[in-house]
């Protein structure tokens, strides 16, 4: 017996249909890991609104930036997922952010109506809630905000504070955006806007407001919170995980403390 008369046995042991198997094994594993590799990123969509100095956009490029965005983008490249921040009037955001697959939002306040609208992934802000008057009016400072309910208050639609206010049996005036209700406050169409402790301020000169006139009438403790970054229900829970992770780890390391350390005003925590 010599071996050049045995047939080759690849080819004698191997079918066709067991062949094509293989090969079709060999893609798949190859195509998950072109998926995963660094250079072919997963994916979303992260919606958000101006939220000045903490979510800032460019007249001329849309460009968005500020400490917030810095955060959300450093977990993303830390999570190896390709995010496309945009900023969009807040009730629009926070539609899309429910009714669009891979979708996420910041900066959101987590209450327990929302809960179950979507995937929470962490916080991402911190947020001082204080009740703005101006210097000259009626309005008392330093009390409880309770005791302010019978002066106007302008408020932004969907906004956590101006119905948290609303609830509480103030008569909000709403209106779409937040520099709306800035504009009813400086032309004295309304008393009070609730705003955060450095958001509020810097919108207010970024409109070319006196932004000295404004003094605080009350703090609000009971919505003073981080913010979250949150993900609409029908996102991938990989992703939602992924993202859960880098956060936690941006957060152990120290970075997420230096990062609002640079933008929050003296005695205001980061979280």
């Amino acid at each position: 017996m010599t071996f050049d008369r045995l047939p080759p046995w690849p080819v004698a042991i191997l079918s066709v249909p067991v062949v094509r198997l293989v090969a079709m094994v060999f893609v798949l594993c190859g195509l998950s890991a072109w998926k995963q590799s660094p250079a072919h990123a997963q994916t979303v969509d992260i919606v958000t609104t101006p939220f000045p100095p903490y979510v800032v956009v460019s007249k001329d490029s849309n460009y968005v930036s500020g400490p917030a965005v810095d955060v959300v983008r450093q977990i993303c490249n830390d999570a190896n997922i390709e995010c496309r921040i945009t900023a969009q009037p807040w009730a629009r955001a926070f539609a899309a952010a429910q009714a669009q697959p891979d979708t996420l939002i910041f900066s959101i306040a987590r209450r327990s109506d929302r809960e179950g609208l979507f995937r929470w992934v962490g916080t991402v802000s911190p947020y001082h809630v204080r009740l703005f008057s101006l210097r000259g009016s009626d309005v008392p400072v330093g009390t409880n905000w309770d005791a302010l309910k019978t002066f106007r208050i302008a408020g932004q639609l969907k906004d956590v504070k101006a119905e948290f206010l609303q609830n509480q049996g103030f008569d909000v005036d709403f209106v779409p955006s937040a520099e709306a209700t800035l504009r009813l406050l400086y032309a004295g169409r309304a008393d009070l806007v609730a705003g955060d402790a450095l958001s509020l301020p810097y919108r207010a000169g970024s409109l070319q407001y006196n932004v000295d006139l404004l003094q605080v009438s009350a703090e609000i403790p009971e919505l003073s919170s981080e913010l979250y970054l949150a993900a609409s229900r029908s996102t991938d829970p990989n992703i939602v995980t992924r993202l859960e992770n880098a956060l936690g780890e941006l957060k152990k390391s120290g970075v997420y403390q230096k990062i609002w350390a640079q933008s929050l005003p003296e005695g205001v925590p980061s979280n």
